[in-house]
């Protein structure tokens, strides 16, 4: 996000002002997910959208377990909401997840195979007759304890504090480049 001449890593937080190297990251990485996306995503939940609010979060989720497990997108989302998010612990509502969500909307802009977000369903998901139905408001709910707990580790753990520096690092160089420059 530039606002004139100031590239914002997350809202209130410049590039320049990152803690790639200390403590501080963590907070800011927290910021930077739930002011792009979980916000976002409960504001659309509010106002009764929610496929917009899916959206936001599918892209959370994918996020998320890019900065925490990296490799190839499959096996990373698979992982990280069969760990992550309690609802998805079995492979085959991973499988699902992935296959009919992340990928219908990542390559096509659409849910697969009959897929749904609904603020109707009083649990996150619900897999009827191989149809995959996703409460966003739950979702959103687990992809926010996943947030916390990541960054829980990232405080405690001064590997995966490193990890997740490489990577941003590496993924938003031009922006780095840019205010260092």
């Amino acid at each position: 996000m530039k606002i004139e001449d100031i590239l914002y890593f997350a809202p209130g937080i410049k590039f320049s002002e990152v803690d790639l190297n200390g403590p501080k990251l963590p907070g800011q990485f927290r910021v930077r997910v739930a002011e792009f996306y979980l916000v976002p995503a409960q504001k659309c939940v509010e106002a009764k959208h929610a496929f917009a609010a899916g959206v936001l979060l599918v892209s959370c989720i994918d996020t998320l377990a890019y900065m925490r497990f990296g490799g190839r997108a499959g096996k990373r989302f698979k992982r990280f909401t069969r760990e992550q998010l309690l609802s998805f612990s079995s492979d085959d509502l991973a499988s699902h997840f992935y296959d009919d969500f992340r990928n219908g909307l990542i390559h096509e802009g659409r849910l697969k195979k009959g897929g749904q977000f609904s603020l109707d369903i009083k649990r996150t998901v619900i897999l009827s007759d191989g149809i995959l139905i996703v409460n966003p408001t739950c979702l959103a709910q687990e992809t926010s304890a996943a947030l916390r707990s990541y960054v829980h580790l990232l405080q405690m753990d001064n590997a995966e504090r490193k990890k997740l520096a490489e990577r941003l690092n590496k993924d938003l160089s031009e922006e780095f480049r840019a205010v260092r420059g």
